[in-house]
C-alpha cells in the first residue's frame, strides 16, 4: 500500500514519504476528465456514485447526498484497459476522506475526497 498523502518527491527526483503534501500540491495534481461508476463504503454502507475527475492524490464524485467533511471513504475504481493502454481492466482500491461537498440541487451532490492509500488489486 501507498500513503499517497505522504508521499513527496525530494531534491533527488526519489519519492520521500516521510515529508507530508501540502493542501497546495494537492490541489495542483493534474485531474483527468474521466466518467466512471463507482460504488462508495461510506457512513451508510456501499452506495452508488460516478467519478467527474480523478487524479492521484484525489477525485470529484457525483452521489445523491452530501457527506460530511472528514467522513472516511473507500471505493474501487475499475481503469478500463484500453485508456491506461493495458491488456485488461485495472482495479484500485482507494481509502480516502471527504474534503469538500457541493449541493448540486435537492437530490444531488458533488463530493471532492482526497486518497489517503490505495491499493492496485488486479
Amino acid at each position: 500500500m501507498t500513503d499517497k498523502d505522504t508521499e513527496k518527491e525530494n531534491s533527488t527526483g526519489k519519492v520521500d514519504s516521510t515529508e507530508p503534501i501540502s493542501p497546495t500540491e494537492l490541489r495542483t495534481a493534474v485531474r483527468f476528465p474521466v466518467r466512471l461508476p463507482v460504488q462508495i463504503q461510506a457512513d451508510r454502507g456501499v452506495e452508488s456514485a460516478e467519478t467527474i475527475n480523478i487524479s492521484a492524490s484525489g477525485m470529484l464524485f457525483a452521489f445523491e447526498r452530501c457527506l460530511a467533511k472528514g467522513s472516511p471513504i473507500e471505493f474501487d475504481l475499475k481503469m478500463p484497459a484500453g485508456s491506461l493502454g493495458m491488456e485488461k481492466d485495472v482495479v484500485v482500491h482507494c481509502v480516502g476522506r471527504v474534503i469538500r461537498c457541493f449541493r448540486k440541487g435537492e437530490a444531488d451532490a458533488e463530493i471532492a475526497a482526497v486518497i489517503d492509500r490505495y491499493q492496485m488489486l488486479s
